[in-house]
């Protein structure tokens, strides 16, 4: 445990994953809200700068061991009387989802069961949109009913896959005769084009608000380093669409491909904070506020105008701790 400064037992908030790219964002702005930020992570406090925005900071175990992990939220539930938490990873919003009836009087800031059991599934996520006529999706398949006229190149996916994590590209039969019988896999056809983010938020009574941007540079993990933010009117009437029909209710993001012809395919579905939240936060939107205030009943913040601009995200090195 790291702690740094005493707070009332109120207005309290566990952020998880505090090491992960969103995590600075959500804490400041949270902090400027006036709330006390308790956060964990699997890794020591000495090692992740954020640490030193929270009032306290507590070492997790590891998401995957699920009884661990959920007895340790339960005692910081207890023991700091935290009135919200906030996952910023998708293998803990699964997990935390999971065991969501044990968190009595905790508001879990994450997507409903219903919406999870789409978004974080991509083959449901495939079949959802499918036949709709507004949104376009790659044609796949389930790996196990692979037959030999599926176009290649293509790309083969995890179901329950995040941050990019073992997917595969296929560009010949042989490779393709590899992926075949694989279980809890899907592959799509492979779209050339570029990827756009557009961070979204909707509150309980459908007011909505979106920011797309085009990922420059981004990690091998798919995080953007180097945007352009585009007032893209059809991806956010895209994206408006989609939340109105899952009933998203807070901030998430998805991700679409443009392809030659200038077709947006969807492609994901992310039911949490973009890596590159903070790029919206940039140019003037709070989606952390509007997402906690979406969970209390409150207005998202009304929407900005904004011009296309190319943002970057960069490192620099700080003093955690010496001898």
């Amino acid at each position: 445990m790291h702690s740094f400064n005493y707070f009332e037992e109120n207005n309290t908030i566990l952020v998880t994953a505090i090491g992960s790219f969103s995590a600075d964002c959500v804490i400041t702005n949270l902090r400027r809200s006036g709330y006390n930020v308790i956060g964990c992570d699997i890794y020591p406090s000495v090692w992740i700068p954020v640490s030193e925005k929270c009032n306290y900071v507590y070492k997790a175990p590891l998401a995957i061991e699920e009884k661990d992990y959920i007895n340790f939220l339960l005692d910081l539930v207890h023991k700091k009387k935290i009135n919200y938490i906030v996952p910023l990873t998708d293998v803990e919003i699964d997990i935390i989802n999971k065991y969501r009836n044990k968190f009595n009087n905790v508001v879990i800031c994450t997507q409903s069961e219903e919406v999870l059991s789409i978004a974080r599934n991509k083959k449901t996520l495939c079949e959802y949109f499918e036949k709709d006529n507004v949104i376009n999706i790659p044609a796949f398949k389930d790996v196990r009913e692979l037959c030999d006229t599926f176009p290649l190149p293509a790309i083969a996916k995890p179901i329950h896959g995040r941050s990019s994590e073992g997917i595969q590209r296929i560009d010949n039969t042989k490779e393709l005769d590899t992926i075949k019988g694989k279980e809890n896999y899907i592959i799509e056809e492979l779209i050339e084009g570029n990827i756009y983010c557009v961070d979204y938020v909707r509150d309980k009574w459908g007011a909505d608000f979106s920011i797309p941007r085009e990922e420059l540079l981004r990690t091998k993990n798919g995080a953007g380093t180097t945007v352009r933010i585009v007032p893209d009117s059809d991806l956010m009437q895209m994206a408006s669409y989609i939340g109105k029909k899952l009933n998203v209710r807070g901030c998430i993001n998805m991700e679409f491909i443009r392809s030659k012809d200038s077709t947006y395919y969807l492609i994901d579905i992310n039911p949490r904070f973009s890596a590159g939240v903070a790029f919206s936060n940039f140019i003037g939107y709070d989606m952390i506020t509007s997402h906690l205030n979406s969970f209390l009943d409150k207005a998202i913040e009304p929407p900005i105008s904004f011009r296309e601009q190319i943002v970057c995200k960069y490192y620099q090195e700080k003093l955690l701790w010496k001898s």
